[in-house]
């Protein structure tokens, strides 16, 4: 079977393209939750209440918050109050004295509130309307769901809901909302300038593209190019064209960053600045800042890296007073390294707490609420969790957390196919781009040579880290770029995996996954 055969058909078979069209996606009050919380809210807007919306520091939780912002904005409502916890000073998410310093009559929670099972009783005690709007997961005990006492929950976790794609995004749940206030008061407000938020959300928060979240995002992107929000066109200006890589690897580790290291505010302060000027100097403002957390999140990672504690599925660094806000992108640094689930927590006062990020099909929220009896407190979802423990319980936990390991999928959903340079054209090329965009539930296919020659070999990037080669077989050449490897490769005949894409001259060039020698 040729290369591209294989590739058509392996593409075909992820049945990607649920919704062709953005006007074919699911109404909105078939998100369960929604109808309920639009009709409090629609009666709470009619009553002139004061409504408090509360979000979450990371890229989904920013752009949740502003989707409901120029959504309230657009509707022409005051009476409403925004936002983002500082991780440091705050916590995560939605609490009683964040309650107490807003004094709303209404809080809505977006990207956060499952587990906020104190504030909803203190509401509760007030006469104060909670509505939680969240997607990570409830709470589970004895095969029992436990849910906060709120006067309405959207999550499409929830057990009783039936929506389309369970794998959304808080700002997608948010936009649902939206949707579903606008329908409750008869509004004629468009939705699609929110959708650029979407887009960013959808790959920040790692969710996969497809079905719902496929057609959402690919709307975005389309509206981020004709978006009137200073932001986007500041991200166009620096990066170009706006896709799943600059994205991931730019926009969203630079927006989460000022999370991480000070005050998620100063990333809502740069999406609402409308001068471009002002706009443009917030976000370089971001980016330092971002450095900042690169340098810090090295030297912990170098550390972490040494002596691990480690068992048959996971492993976990931790050390005195690390800093919080890197300790998620530490955890995947650790199991990229190991190839395992891994967790990496700080300590202080005797106390554990930090982040865990999956491996090989292991469910990580479902597996530590076997072990909740040790934790003081955790959250998340399957893919990434927050816990805090005791020092003492630490062993325990991880004997427990071995034994009651859950795993959705023993193996991970990767593709690869055989081929020759001969093989790699630009029919391959455009085959492969007309399933974009790549990312989580729709992966890049990885490709597979044998027996190439490197007949050039260039160094660059700031410290000259990074390669771009020049690979023959069969007087055929072709392009790749290789980073962070210093090696010398130059007329040597080596093994490579690589993924396909089109470099800025329009050429296709390989992206070097794993080069080896020829035995």
């Amino acid at each position: 079977m040729s290369v591209l055969k294989q590739v058509t058909d392996i593409l075909e078979s992820r049945n990607l393209n649920t919704f062709k069209k953005i006007n074919q996606i699911p109404y909105f009050d078939t998100l369960f939750g929604v109808k309920e919380a639009s009709k409090i809210i629609k009666d709470s807007i009619l009553q002139n209440k004061k409504i408090a919306v509360v979000g979450d520091y990371d890229v989904d939780g920013i752009t949740s918050i502003c989707i409901m912002e120029n959504f309230f904005k657009d509707l022409g409502y005051e009476n409403i109050i925004f936002k983002i916890p500082n991780r440091f000073i705050d916590g995560y998410g939605i609490n009683i004295d964040i309650v107490k310093e807003l004094d709303a009559d209404v809080y809505i929670t977006v990207d956060n509130g499952i587990s906020a099972f104190e504030v909803a009783n203190f509401c509760k005690s007030l006469n104060k309307i909670l509505i939680i709007s969240d997607h990570h997961k409830p709470l589970i005990e004895n095969g029992k769901e436990i849910l906060p006492d709120a006067a309405a929950i959207i999550n499409p976790n929830q057990q009783n809901c039936n929506f389309i794609q369970k794998d959304i995004c808080g700002a997608v749940v948010a936009f649902y909302l939206c949707g579903g206030i606008k329908n409750e008061l008869s509004k004629n407000i468009k939705l699609d300038s929110y959708t650029p938020f979407l887009s960013l959300a959808i790959i920040a928060d790692m969710m996969p593209l497809t079905s719902l979240n496929r057609i959402l995002f690919k709307h975005g992107i389309e509206n981020i190019k004709k978006s009137n929000i200073a932001a986007f066109k500041t991200f166009k200006n620096i990066y170009g064209e706006i896709n799943t890589q600059n994205i991931s690897f730019n926009i969203a580790p630079t927006l989460n960053s000022v999370g991480r290291l000070e005050d998620a505010k100063i990333a809502l302060d740069f999406f609402r600045e409308q001068n471009l000027i002002k706009n443009d100097m917030l976000f370089r403002q971001l980016i330092e800042i971002n450095n900042k957390r690169k340098n810090i999140q090295n030297d912990i990672t170098q550390i972490a890296l040494k002596n691990p504690k480690k068992n048959k599925n996971f492993i976990l660094s931790y050390g005195e007073n690390w800093h919080e806000g890197v300790l998620g992108i530490v955890a995947s640094k650790l199991a990229e390294e190991f190839n395992m689930s891994a967790f990496c927590l700080s300590l202080k006062d005797g106390i554990l707490k930090g982040s865990g990020r999956a491996r090989g099909g292991i469910n990580l929220i479902h597996s530590i609420q076997h072990c909740k009896d040790l934790l003081l407190g955790f959250g998340g979802h399957s893919g990434a969790v927050g816990l805090s423990l005791t020092l003492e319980n630490l062993d325990k936990f991880m004997q427990e957390l071995d034994k009651n390991c859950i795993i959705d999928c023993a193996n991970e959903n990767k593709e690869e196919i055989y081929t020759k340079l001969c093989d790699i054209n630009d029919e391959l090329l455009a085959v492969l781009e007309s399933y974009e965009p790549y990312g989580i539930g729709n992966e890049k296919i990885e490709f597979y040579a044998s027996d190439v020659l490197i007949v050039d070999s260039t160094l660059f990037g700031k410290n000259k880290e990074h390669q771009r080669l020049k690979f023959s077989q069969n007087r055929i050449i072709r392009n790749g770029i290789l980073f962070n490897n210093k090696n010398e490769w130059l007329n040597k005949n080596v093994d490579i995996r690589f993924n396909i894409t089109r470099n800025k001259f329009n050429e296709t060039q390989l992206i070097i996954n794993n080069i080896n020698f020829r035995d």
